[in-house]
This record gives structure tokens, C-alpha cells and sequence, in this order.
């Protein structure tokens, strides 16, 4: 039986892997917009502007919800993250295709 000392414990550690994920999230984030930036300074500034938008949104979203979620019980924030989860890995395989397509299309070039 869990007493509310370790149900305490465990929000705890479940809002510090939150933190942690965020911060790790946020660094991709950084890295990507970096990347990104860096390819398209030359030709495209507003494109460049669009996607440091689309970026910092990205990352205040995340922090929104996480914070959302923290408020939850334990068994909500299973679920919650585990839907967050899944949508962002649905996000990534569309930015995979992406990708794979350009590839293909540089390769034929």
C-alpha cells in the first residue's frame, strides 16, 4: 500500500523527469531551430523568421501542458503523457517521410 509520503515522492520525481524532459526537449529544439537557421540564412529570412516562431511555440506548448499535467493524479499523468507521447512521435514519422523524400529526391538530382 502506498502511503502519501511516497505517492508525494513519486509526483516529485515524476515533475523532475517532466523538468528533465523539457529541458532535453528544448535543447532539440535549440539545436534544430539552429540547424535549420543556419541552412536557410542566406536565401530565406523569412522563412528563418517563421520557424524560430514555430520553435518558440513548440517549446511553450510543451511547457504548458507539463505543467497541466503536473497538476493531475498519477494515473491522469500516465495517460496524459502517454497520449502527449504518442502524438509527438506521430509528429516525428511525418518529419521522417519528409525527409526520406528529400533524400530520394537529392540522390536523383
Amino acid at each position: 500500500m502506498r502511503t502519501a509520503t511516497s505517492a508525494a515522492v513519486s509526483s516529485r520525481e515524476v515533475g523532475e523527469r517532466a523538468k528533465e524532459t523539457v529541458k532535453s526537449v528544448r535543447e532539440l529544439l535549440r539545436a534544430v531551430k539552429n540547424a535549420v537557421h543556419d541552412q536557410l540564412r542566406r536565401g530565406a529570412p523569412t522563412v528563418v523568421n517563421a520557424l524560430d516562431r514555430s520553435f518558440e511555440t513548440a517549446s511553450k506548448t510543451l511547457l504548458e501542458t507539463l505543467r497541466v499535467v503536473d497538476k493531475k493524479t498519477n494515473k491522469e499523468q500516465t495517460e496524459l503523457l502517454r497520449a502527449y507521447q504518442s502524438f509527438l512521435q506521430k509528429q516525428v514519422e511525418l518529419i521522417e517521410g519528409r525527409l526520406k523524400v528529400l533524400e530520394r529526391a537529392a540522390r536523383e538530382d
